[in-house]
């Protein structure tokens, strides 16, 4: 738990100091050095600390896990001497995601429909209902009066597929980052999971592991003389699935706005005066309406 930072009235004007916490020597604590050079005094009013001083996992930061400080560059003690030296901090809070391996995320993957935060994300499907028709990839396509205006970042519709735990397949939005990652198995993992001798298994694992590595969808991969263990092995490249990405929030879910007032409290105990709201403009959505 951080101590709470006593907050300053005022917003002082004046030069802002703009770094990641590792921008200057490694660190957020060198940054801090650099900041007590006497020449330095009173230079920079402020200083914007950019998201990767938080537990982040991709996009410089802007993957947000949680908001807990990340123990690699900074520490709640830099903190209190940036409020010693009189300097106003400037956040970033991300409304429109967080990473796949938030708590919220990762309880779906291991719960999913028992999940608590089952809405948390935005579902494609349930969100497009009545407003597309279903795909035999198994995604709604919305019909073009209602995504024309619509603004995405990258080709093709913002979906990342899920597996749930009962095995079936969901379609989240994702506007940003995304990629799937499947582990490499081995002859002990094949003989684990199905009646095959160990030469075969073998032969099998370093066949699917040279498909894999090479971007291949397990649902792809040319199985030759093992096409019958093909259903088996692609259950269970599936199953062992591990994905990177930004999750797009619903913030039609009550849970998101408690996540919101979380967080905001949580930045406003590190003594933030100042906090910037990161990709908000994408967060809102509505079929038919322009959501960026």
């Amino acid at each position: 738990m951080n101590t709470r930072i006593p907050a300053r009235s005022e917003i002082k004007a004046g030069p802002m100091l703009n770094a990641y916490p590792d921008s200057i020597g490694g660190t957020l604590g060198d940054i801090i050095k650099f900041l007590q050079k006497p020449e330095l005094e009173n230079v920079f009013q402020s200083f914007y600390i950019l998201p990767s001083l938080f537990n982040t996992d991709l996009d410089r930061g802007f993957s947000v896990i949680d908001y807990d400080l990340n123990e690699l560059y900074a520490s709640q003690a830099d903190l209190e001497e940036l409020n010693k030296l009189g300097i106003d901090l400037k956040f970033d809070f991300v409304l429109n995601h967080s990473s796949v391996l938030s708590p919220q995320f990762q309880d779906i993957l291991k719960n999913g429909e028992n999940s608590k935060f089952k809405d948390f994300f935005i579902d494609w499907n349930k969100f497009w209902n009545g407003y597309g028709q279903m795909t035999d990839e198994g995604y709604i396509q919305p019909d073009p009066e209602y995504i024309r205006d619509m603004f995405f970042r990258k080709p093709g519709l913002p979906i990342l597929y899920v597996r749930m735990p009962d095995g079936k397949e969901v379609p989240y939005w994702n506007t940003f980052y995304q990629k799937v990652k499947y582990p490499n198995i081995d002859a002990q993992d094949l003989i684990r999971a199905m009646d095959i001798q160990y030469a075969l298994a073998d032969k099998l694992a370093e066949t699917v592991n040279k498909a894999v590595s090479e971007g291949e969808k397990p649902s792809a991969i040319d199985f030759g003389k093992f096409n019958r263990y093909k259903e088996n092995v692609i259950d269970m490249l599936e199953s062992r699935r591990k994905y990177l990405g930004q999750m797009d929030l619903n913030i039609k879910s009550p849970l998101v706005w408690e996540y919101y007032e979380d967080t905001l409290k949580k930045l406003a105990g590190y003594g933030a005066k100042i906090i910037r709201l990161d990709a908000f403009a994408y967060a809102a959505k509505e079929p038919g309406a322009k959501n960026f």
